[in-house]
């Protein structure tokens, strides 16, 4: 018996082995998707003529700094070089951005390959990834926007109000100006491709009620911010760009009409762009497409494990079998690299906070307790400085990826997309709906009790803390900010989560923290506008450093040309 077993199961094994092959048809979707992350493929295999190149010793050393300025001036990875090319601009147009004349009159050939360069050296770029000819497209970029802001006049009479909207226009600008730079540079073809899929499925199948509520290019519109913000955790500054090629493809010309046009248009553009940024139509879709972002997400993951020419990528998800087990590693190495990106997160985060907390000390919190004859002690100091950071970290850590069997329900809504379907999903958005006005009430009342309770604990523990009473107040909004960072962390760990199921403890959570979180929102915003600290980096430390690090690699340039003279 036991011989006609042995004899029987490897053959039931080699059955179970060879699993016919399904072929599934692709959705429309699933085909123009391929065919776009094609234009990635192609970009990556290109053939690089004249390509341009750094001095590695002088590359270590700016990358050094680079990674001090990522613990000063903390942002997201998709956001650091962005970063670095806004500073780069602020730093050459220093005379138009503060109307002054430190610099003389603007060059775009002279600042677009030096800016390149010091890119590359920065780290953001490899070494002969970079062909000499996208220099003169940088060129052509940073000569269309030197024109704009030299001929755009800011509405109103001179006042310190006029200033700050001036600046405030400025930043805009460069902010749009680093964007356009960084896709000539770095095209996204890839993001924009699963992007594209992302609006077009959500666009298809949603119904808005009543119907006439918004404009088909105003749905679309409303559709592609919120996948931007979802899928890709955009900022605002390139969804504003995204959205002005979309309602003014002529801003993204450099022919003398397409640039007087913008100018013409600038301040109604602006403003055109803060609406939708801020429209209030836009929540219903973000919540829409927040709940499918994980199925995208991973579908980008599988293209990118095949890695591959399109057919060869049609020919694999078509195959059912081998979607699904691709899906599943896909999934469980997001999963993994999630929780060290936490963790990184809450590291970074971390330092940064105690960075600015100390930069507050020395710049504000000492010497105005000194003017009101507070004492500082080595305790009150401590926990000054340790108590936000504490916070930031505890709070980073303790958040947790999804359960496995959220796995399922990705897994199926990957198929809705990648395959032909017999009858798609409808997402309903209803305009109609009003909210009870005495239930919102209670909560709004709740949530104004919850986050002044927070408030208050918080102060509390400065108090006990012996921190100057100058300095506890500074403190407390610092821990909101704090709180509103680490909740915005929280969300960036759902990204595949597609069933959120909360406990009763992270209910009683969010009623503290979302009221304090709210606050520090609020704060944070106004401190991205006046880091101090950052902008001593930048005005202080930036320009001169930059100017070090060319010295460096001339004089590296100049031995290697000495040396190689001697035979």
């Amino acid at each position: 018996m036991s011989d006609v077993k042995a004899q029987v199961e490897p053959e039931v094994l080699k059955a179970e082995e060879k699993k016919p092959v399904v072929l599934k048809e692709l959705s429309s979707y699933a085909k123009e998707y391929t065919k776009q992350y094609q234009m990635d493929w192609e970009y990556k295999h290109r053939a690089i003529i004249s390509p341009l190149e750094v001095d590695e010793l002088a590359s270590k050393i700016a990358e050094t700094y680079e990674k001090i300025r990522k613990v000063i001036d903390w942002k997201e990875e998709n956001l650091l070089r962005r970063g670095a090319i806004e500073r780069i601009l602020k730093r050459r147009l220093i005379s138009e951005l503060y109307g002054i004349s430190i610099l003389p009159d603007l060059n775009a050939a002279e600042m677009a390959e030096p800016m390149i360069l010091e890119l590359m050296r920065s780290g953001y770029f490899d070494n002969g990834k970079i062909a000499k000819k996208q220099i003169k497209e940088i060129e052509n970029i940073l000569a269309k926007y030197i024109r704009i802001l030299d001929k755009t006049n800011m509405p109103g009479a001179p006042s310190k109000k006029h200033v700050k909207n001036k600046m405030e226009f400025y930043t805009w600008m460069l902010e749009i100006a680093a964007c356009e730079i960084e896709e000539v540079l770095a095209p996204a073809f890839k993001e924009n491709a699963l992007l594209n899929l992302m609006t077009n499925i959500i666009y298809d199948r949603n119904r808005i009620l009543p119907s006439t509520k918004l404009s088909d290019l105003d749905r679309l519109i409303q559709i592609y911010i919120a996948s931007m913000r979802t899928l890709y955790v955009f900022d605002d500054p390139i969804i504003s760009y995204n959205v002005i090629k979309i309602r003014y493809p002529f801003w993204i010309e450099e022919t003398d009409e397409s640039i007087n046009k913008v100018t013409a248009e600038v301040f109604e553009i602006r403003q055109q762009i803060d609406d939708d940024l801020n429209s209030e139509e836009g929540k219903h879709f973000f919540k829409l497409a927040g709940k499918y972002d994980a199925a995208y997400r991973i579908i980008g993951d599988v293209l990118d494990s095949i890695n591959n020419t399109p057919e060869a990528v049609r020919g694999k998800i078509a195959d059912t079998e081998e979607l699904k087990k691709m899906v599943s590693e896909a999934y469980f190495k997001r999963k993994a690299s999630l929780k060290g990106r936490l963790f990184r997160s809450a590291i970074y985060s971390t330092l940064s906070i105690f960075a600015s907390g100390a930069a507050s000390y020395i710049i504000f919190e000492g010497p105005i307790a000194k003017m009101a004859g507070e004492k500082w002690t080595i305790m009150s100091f401590f926990v000054d400085m340790l108590i936000p950071s504490l916070v930031m970290f505890i709070l980073v850590i303790i958040i947790r990826p999804p359960k496995d069997a959220n796995l399922r329900v990705v897994q199926k809504e990957i198929e809705k997309v990648i395959y032909k379907q017999p009858s798609e999903d409808v997402y309903e958005v209803d305009f109609r709906r009003k909210k009870n006005k005495i239930l919102n009430f209670i909560f709004i009342a709740i949530s104004i009790i919850c986050g002044a309770l927070s408030m208050r604990f918080i102060f509390w523990i400065f108090e006990i803390g012996n921190v100057p009473i100058t300095s506890v107040y500074v403190d407390t909004v610092n821990v909101a900010m704090v709180v509103f960072a680490a909740m915005a962390i929280k969300q960036k760990s759902k990204e595949i989560t597609i069933e959120d199921r909360a406990n009763f403890v992270e209910f009683v959570l969010e009623l503290f923290s979302i009221p304090l979180a709210k606050i520090g929102q609020w704060f944070a915003d106004k401190w991205k506008k006046y880091n101090i600290f950052s902008a001593f980096f930048t005005a202080i430390v930036d320009m001169p450093f930059s100017v070090l690090i060319r010295i460096i690699e001339d004089w590296r340039n100049f031995l290697k040309e000495r040396s190689s003279e001697m035979h």
